[in-house]
């Protein structure tokens, strides 16, 4: 049974990888097919392969091996080596990126607390502390500090819940500074976001589904 299968298509060639075969074989295998293709026929033309790996992850190694195998006709060019799995690091940033987390605890002035994924914040916040996130954050608590979403350039963040009291509010890059002028937007039970302005708004929580969902439809 071959362990390497060729299909052409309008954008050049496909080259599936047996997931299951031995990588030493298959590149062999690889070699011959490539050798057979009769490439080089046009000095200007360039033949493009995709090279896909089905469950196997290739090591750096390997990868370099392919390339090195390619490298010998000038007139065929690695278009992307394509895997169904992805990298234990990327994964694990995604989880991060994902997951919910809970500080009940006391923070005090000059303390700066920083998360990965969304927070839900249920304890006290007290002036001159600093909570980060890199996704959104949910207040129950009491904060008169600085609030962080959307650590550094998520501006598909937002901060909800009790706004009341807090001196600073951040998502992303943007910074808005709570004075005697704006302070009676920001109350219980609403929520800050990034409007079409890139500056931040204030809605009531009631209408945040549909607001957050149109503006996470705009960064797409």
């Amino acid at each position: 049974m071959s362990d390497v299968t060729l299909k052409g298509s309008k954008d050049g060639y496909v080259m599936t990888i047996n997931d299951q075969g031995d990588f030493g074989n298959s590149l062999k295998e690889l070699k011959e097919i490539i050798a057979n293709q009769n490439v080089g026929s046009s000095e200007e033309e360039v033949i493009q392969f995709t090279i896909k790996t089905g469950n196997r992850l290739l090591t750096s190694e390997q990868v370099k091996e392919l390339k090195t195998s390619f490298a010998e006709y000038p007139q065929i060019e690695i278009k992307s080596i394509d895997s169904d799995v992805e990298e234990k690091s990327i994964i694990e940033d995604l989880i991060k990126k994902s997951q919910m987390n809970i500080e009940a605890g006391i923070v005090r002035s000059g303390q700066k607390l920083e998360y990965d994924g969304d927070l839900l914040f249920l304890g006290t916040l007290h002036e001159g502390a600093h909570i980060s996130a890199t996704g959104s954050v949910f207040i129950i608590g009491k904060v008169h500090g600085i609030v962080q979403a959307g650590y550094p350039d998520n501006t598909g963040a937002a901060i909800c819940g009790n706004l009341d009291g807090a001196a600073q509010l951040r998502i992303a890059d943007v910074i808005e500074i709570v004075t005697e002028d704006n302070s009676s937007k920001f109350k219980n039970d609403s929520f800050a976001y990034l409007d079409d302005l890139h500056t931040i708004n204030v809605e009531d929580m009631q209408n945040y589904r549909e607001i957050i969902n149109d503006s996470r439809k705009r960064t797409v």
